[in-house]
């Protein structure tokens, strides 16, 4: 099988950051997905399901309702990893188009105060694995990488060359 693009990027020189993880053609159109990294791979702690869980809540919620973005979002959700997040997006964009956006988010997380948004049995296959204030801890902790990046919190690493299909 042919290695897909994201297990190109050597997670062992990887920041913390926002990345452009890949474009696609849908149509006449894009979708950008970004790579949400909130953690250094092998370097910093992974997150916990509960903050993990309630970030997904929290930002999905935000994003969607965002007055200029919110139409443009297709998905946002969880790695496997637990070092982040993929935000799937309508259009040709960069890490610096949505610099704005990711800061106002994870500035609002880090605040946020009250009930989690869909966090009922009733609206959550699991709503009691949520943790509020480690959640708005790992918020503020990337809120503080965005509002200063450099070029290697916006740019992947040099990718890997792919392996052709056998």
């Amino acid at each position: 099988m042919e290695t897909i693009p994201s297990f190109t990027v050597d997670h062992l020189k990887l920041k913390a950051g926002l990345f452009v993880s890949r474009k696609d053609i849908l149509g006449s159109g894009v979708l950008t997905t970004f790579d949400i990294r909130m953690k250094r791979p092998y370097h910093d702690a992974v997150m916990e399901t509960g903050s993990i869980h309630a970030l997904e809540h929290l930002i999905a919620t935000y994003l969607r309702n965002d007055p200029l973005w919110g139409d443009k979002v297709i998905y946002f959700g969880p790695m496997g990893c637990r070092t982040g997040f993929y935000l799937i997006m309508v259009g040709d964009l960069t890490s610096q188009d949505i610099l704005p956006l990711m800061e106002r988010t994870f500035d609002f997380v880090s605040d946020y105060e009250g009930e989690i948004p869909g966090a009922t049995p009733k609206e959550c296959g699991y709503c009691v694995d949520m943790d509020l204030e480690m959640a708005k801890a790992d918020a503020a902790m990337y809120y503080n990488l965005l509002i200063a990046p450099k070029k290697e919190n916006l740019v992947y690493p040099v990718k890997r060359e792919r392996k052709p299909k056998n």
